[in-house]
């Protein structure tokens, strides 16, 4: 390609008419090294609409400052396709459904100000730039990031990691921003400091992708992908081995920085069914992320030479666009580092597994795992391949935080919480136990237990060895009702419900010398609700003192503390028991069969609670 001293040519630009980031689409940009006067074809993909097709005339594109940083951006542009979805700002109505879908609008309820805001997160995000001039860059003046709405009453400090932001603004990056880290619109309202890249110039000069080079550091704990990508330049014929040799050595760049620095590292997926983008969904350590209503790319990884056959997503949120629910992932992940810093918790891997651990099925029709066909108690396709391990759920994945680390055995099995993580390194050919128990009177209708390890990439960034994990849970005597063993997967897990009352040995083992991380949750229901925390034969204004005294409390709270339901936590639906059972005796047995709703609010309820507890001291 041509250049002199007024600029160099690019291909791709896209014109005015045609860049409105208002308008939703997936915009992928080809480069495909014509000469200045030729014409140039940018792919154009609406969501729901088949391609059109725009020819273009290339423009001079002006290198006025930054030679250095624009001449990589341009060369990378040359060989690399990138696309995200332009889409308009979220509603705040819609934010807030969001935060209740996922548990936080209960936790905030039951916690407080006391609960972790993402306040001392180091995080980053990449956003795609498009055609050059590329505009990457979140609108810092955005009420969302001012010190006035901000729990700490500080504005947010964006770093420019490329260079380039005086280009100006993305609506795209702005939206993924407020999903990420705003101060009303995420989870993370306290993570104030925040570098921004353009996705080429990550990949070039952070990643350095296509070299022999390792990746530069990256100091962070959660980083926000709200984009695809492929360095196949011809979409429309089969990928020539370079590019695809280029997109295996971008994604084992991505793992590489991933395990070293210990970064949880969120990947969006496209808006439609079609098979998987390769950048950078098909990596192994990051956590790729679809929606709740399945309208997104999903399936088994397709690259030869960097672990074919492996399931993608690895989670979904219910958000309407992949953008969104990535960087929502991202917001989340955020939050829970904020509780779990300074510990192993923080671990790429043992975050992994909390997120996915506590992530929920019951919004789905159909979720399903592979089993295998000889034995149906051996589970070889780990996660959905649709949804994945599920709905993500602020409320489980921080409850496991709170549950603390256990650490297994290699002899006698370690008596787990109900709730609980573990870090650790195994030894080839060992065995780590834990001991899971249902107490009598309970019924387990929930247990989710998900193991995950990162893949090792060379030195030398041309190869990966995978470690073979396996998980298999026993009952008292020895009979196994589940195991997870996947030759593919670099994640195993065990998902149960309704295990009766007995003691469940988890059993871990891997063939090589590797850490892991392993996350659990159990959910608890006793046969009988009861709200006679006294136990003294009624139900009475004692007993909702005691339910008062232990609202909040999340894990671990017994009968006697507030839990009339048996699931460990003294919440609103421990109050509603009480509700339904409040009287003598004989209007206690009634009222155990009483389905009860739960409200919106605590504060209302318990407003309205004090009034019926009024009513009825009345009428006595």
């Amino acid at each position: 390609m041509r250049s002199d001293s007024h600029g160099a040519m690019l291909p791709g630009f896209l014109s005015e008419q045609n860049s409105n980031p208002s308008r939703a689409g997936t915009y992928i940009f080809s480069a495909t090294g014509c000469r200045a006067e030729q014409a140039g074809i940018v792919r154009i993909f609406r969501l729901g609409n088949s391609s059109m097709h725009i020819k273009i005339r290339y423009i001079a594109y002006r290198l006025a400052t930054h030679k250095s940083l624009k001449r990589a951006i341009t060369n990378c542009l040359r060989s690399l396709s990138i696309s995200l979805c332009f889409l308009p700002g979220l509603s705040a109505a819609e934010a807030t459904t969001w935060k209740e879908l996922i548990g936080y609008d209960r936790l905030v309820s039951m916690v407080g100000s006391s609960l972790p805001n993402g306040n001392g997160v180091p995080i980053s995000i990449v956003e795609a730039g498009g055609t050059p001039p590329v505009v990457y860059y979140p609108d810092t003046t955005d009420a969302d990031f001012q010190a006035d709405s901000d729990p700490l009453s500080a504005a947010v400090s964006f770093v420019d990691g490329t260079g380039l932001k005086g280009n100006g603004n993305s609506g795209h990056a702005t939206n993924q921003a407020n999903n990420f880290f705003g101060n009303t619109a995420s989870v993370a309202p306290g993570a104030n400091t925040v570098t921004v890249y353009e996705a080429g110039a990550y990949l070039s000069n952070i990643l350095r992708a296509t070299t022999s080079a390792t990746p530069n550091a990256q100091d962070f704990r959660v980083q926000n992908h709200s984009w695809i990508g492929t360095y196949d330049n011809t979409p429309a014929t089969p990928p020539t081995a370079s590019e695809i040799a280029n997109d295996v050595s971008a994604l084992r760049h991505f793992d590489f920085m991933i395990n070293r620095d210990n970064v949880t590292a969120v990947v969006g997926l496209n808006n439609n069914t079609n098979s998987l983008p390769r950048l950078l969904s098909q990596s192994y350590n990051s956590i790729a992320v679809g929606r709740t209503d399945g309208i997104h790319s999903s399936g088994l990884t397709d690259l030869v030479d960097y672990g074919l056959g492996r399931s993608k997503p690895d989670i979904v949120a219910p958000r309407t666009t992949t953008s969104a629910a990535t960087s929502s992932l991202s917001s989340v992940a955020t939050f829970l580092h904020s509780a779990v810093a300074g510990t192993n918790a923080a671990k790429s891997e043992v975050m992994k597994a909390i997120l996915m651990a506590g992530a929920t099925k019951s919004e789905f029709l159909s979720w399903t795992q592979g089993f295998d066909p000889a034995d149906h108690s051996m589970v070889r396709n780990p996660l959905d391949e649709t949804y994945g391990a599920g709905q993500v759920s602020a409320y489980n994945s921080y409850v496991i935080t709170q549950g603390g680390r256990f650490a297994g055995s290699d002899s006698t099995p370690t008596p787990v919480a109900t709730h609980g993580w573990d870090y650790q390194t195994i030894t080839s050919g060992n065995e780590l136990k834990y001991l899971i128990s249902v107490p009598m009177g309970s019924l387990a209708t929930e247990l989710s237990i998900l193991l995950d390890w990162n893949v090792d990439v060379s030195a030398g960034l041309n190869s990966q060895t995978l470690a073979d994990f396996s998980l298999e849970l026993k009952d008292s005597f020895g009979q196994s009702l589940q195991s997870s063993d996947s030759s593919v997967d670099n994640v195993e897990h065990i998902y149960l419900k309704n295990l009766v009352p007995g003691d469940y040995t988890l059993t871990l083992s891997s063939n090589m010398t590797h850490d892991f991380g392993l996350a659990w949750r159990t959910s608890l229901l006793y046969d009988f609700p009861s709200a006679d925390f006294d136990e003294d034969g009624d139900v009475d204004g004692r007993d909702f003192l005691t339910w008062q005294r232990g609202y909040g409390t999340l894990i671990g709270a017994s009968h006697s503390e507030g839990d009339a339901d048996g699931d460990g936590d003294v919440d609103i639906d421990d109050i509603m028991l009480f509700k339904a059972q409040y009287g003598p005796p004989a209007q206690l047995a009634s009222a155990l069969t009483f389905a009860v709703p739960e409200p919106s609010s605590a504060v209302l309820l318990t407003g309205g609670l004090l009034a019926f507890l009024l009513r009825r001291r009345h009428r006595v």
